[in-house]
């Protein structure tokens, strides 16, 4: 079994896609910090428990790219959003 049910991926993939989409004020040019958009939007205890915080941000990462609704690099650290990635936000995040 996975970190999460398909359920809790998907519900914490919109969040931490939200999340980037405000911290980039929907910009397809600027990025962020993976790990801080999951602290921010998605588990304040991540600090507690870091190693938790970045396994769970990798699964949700990989969840969006495989939608091809991120794009990352920098050992997955830098995020930004795609254009389809922007389309969805801009229907979904408020």
């Amino acid at each position: 079994m996975g970190l999460f049910t398909k359920e809790e991926l998907q519900r914490y993939a919109e969040k931490f896609l939200c999340g980037l989409y405000g911290q980039t004020g929907g910009s397809l040019d600027r990025s962020a910090n993976s790990i801080d958009i999951y602290i921010k939007n998605i588990s304040y205890g991540a600090y507690e428990r870091p190693q938790y915080g970045y396994q769970a941000t990798q699964a949700i990462l990989r969840e969006l790219k495989d939608q091809g609704l991120v794009q990352t690099w920098n050992l997955d650290q830098e995020v930004r959003l795609t254009s389809s990635g922007l389309d969805k936000c801009r229907g979904m995040c408020k």
